[in-house]
């Protein structure tokens, strides 16, 4: 069999493949696993398996082939490689009598057969899980990271847009920071950031992304939530997050809210909307909460 040639080969990241197919219909090993025959589908993984062909397209087969090897393979080689590779592990499962599993076979086809896989290594999913959740973290604050968010907000707006759903989001700025740094330290500064990411993780709901977006700023993206509702979110954030200082004065924050409507077509979009209403919040006064909408403020 000839070797499959270079330039059909590629390699992407983690981020690059989260931020392209790793949604809440993403493809996990037991997935695929079924797909291969592993075990009968249900009714629930056959319909996300049909939805996922129709967006990916050609696509689909490199997702299932990232997902057992963690290598990128193109569209151009990917199906037909999948079926070899089905018909190694039958084969093989039927020399030994047992099924030796997608991801074993995978791994045996492309190190052993086509040779395009070196030292390959078989990790257990929750490891990885673990691994790649640490690199999608803040190491400060514990939330997930300027580059999760913007890969996460990029996937949330896109799912907005196409299946007309409410989507919205705010960013969040530690009002006078840098006098906390000056008068106490960065490592008070340090203190003061941990204290107020542990008060957003707990005022948040379960289906938020709490992230921090920069030196003293967080964002907050809330899928399915309007404008009104976020308002009342953003408020009582706003109130749970004021800390205390050692001279006992209160730090406080200030919040730009916006949400998806017919302007937005980008998530870029949306940050910039958030980030304008923001900036209003910071110049009449702080402490407050802006929306982007309407520009009507909340006051403290």
């Amino acid at each position: 069999m000839e070797p499959y040639n270079n330039s059909s080969l590629c390699r992407e990241t983690e981020a690059d493949r989260r931020r392209n197919i790793l949604d809440d219909s993403a493809l996990s090993i037991g997935l695929v696993s079924a797909f291969a025959g592993g075990r009968l589908l249900t009714k629930e993984e056959v319909h996300r398996l049909d939805d996922l062909k129709k967006e990916r397209g050609h696509d689909f087969f490199s997702d299932l082939l990232y997902s057992v090897s963690h290598q990128y393979f193109s569209a151009e080689i990917a199906e037909k490689l999948w079926d070899e590779i089905i018909q190694h592990k039958n084969q093989v499962s039927t020399l030994l009598q047992r099924d030796i599993g997608i991801v074993v076979a995978a791994l045996d086809y492309l190190s052993n057969v086509t040779y395009r896989m070196n030292s390959p290594t078989l990790v257990c999913e929750t490891v990885i899980e673990e691994i790649v959740g640490l690199s999608l973290r803040d190491g400060l604050t514990g939330l997930f990271n300027h580059t999760y968010f913007f890969q996460q907000i990029d996937l949330e707006v896109r799912r907005s847009l196409r299946y007309d759903t409410i989507l919205s989001l705010l960013l969040i700025d530690i009002d006078n920071f840098k006098t906390v740094n000056d008068t106490y330290g960065h490592q008070e500064g340090d203190r003061v950031l941990a204290a107020m990411a542990k008060v957003l993780l707990v005022e948040a709901r379960d289906s938020d992304i709490c992230c921090r977006y920069g030196g003293e700023e967080f964002a907050v993206i809330l899928p399915f939530t309007d404008i009104h509702a976020t308002a009342i979110i953003a408020e009582r954030i706003r109130t749970k997050m004021a800390v205390q200082l050692p001279d006992g004065k209160e730090l406080t924050v200030s919040i730009g809210v916006a949400s998806c409507g017919k302007a937005i077509r980008t998530y870029r979009d949306l940050v910039d909307k958030a980030d304008a209403a923001l900036y209003r919040a910071k110049k009449s006064g702080k402490n407050q909460v802006v929306l982007a909408n309407n520009e009507r403020k909340i006051v403290k």
